[in-house]
């Protein structure tokens, strides 16, 4: 799947999973290449200014803190993938950044992960 061009300019693409192709295909249909595959309800693509208030009232209707904004949850997943073990490069093309800004914001979360692998290779 292709997202677009990042911050810096660079296309970014991913490859989804069986189970999401399957779900996001049928949105294709009869549609041309260059449409959004998840547009506005006008047609039009989403961009950062547009996310805003459907991500406060989603964030709302789900009973979370009127504080929630879109880079709350970008921080969040971000924070979960780490933690979760993923690995760095794997999160930074996720996410649309370099594996050293991951490194500089997220590594501490990582701190274990040395020990951890030094742990498993006890005799």
């Amino acid at each position: 799947m292709r997202i677009g061009e990042d911050k810096a300019g660079a296309d970014r693409r991913l490859s989804l999973p069986d189970a999401i192709v399957q779900i996001l295909t049928p949105l294709t249909k009869g549609r041309p290449g260059s449409a959004p595959l998840l547009a506005r309800p006008d047609g039009t693509a989403w961009n950062k200014d547009a996310w805003k208030w459907p991500i406060k009232d989603a964030a709302h209707a789900a009973g979370l803190p009127p504080e929630i904004s879109a880079y709350t949850l970008r921080h969040s997943t971000i924070t979960d993938l780490v933690v979760g073990g993923l690995d760095l490069l794997t999160v930074a093309k996720i996410s649309g950044t370099s594996v050293a800004m991951i490194e500089k914001h997220y590594g501490h979360l990582r701190q274990t992960a040395a020990a951890d692998a030094l742990a498993g290779l006890v005799l």
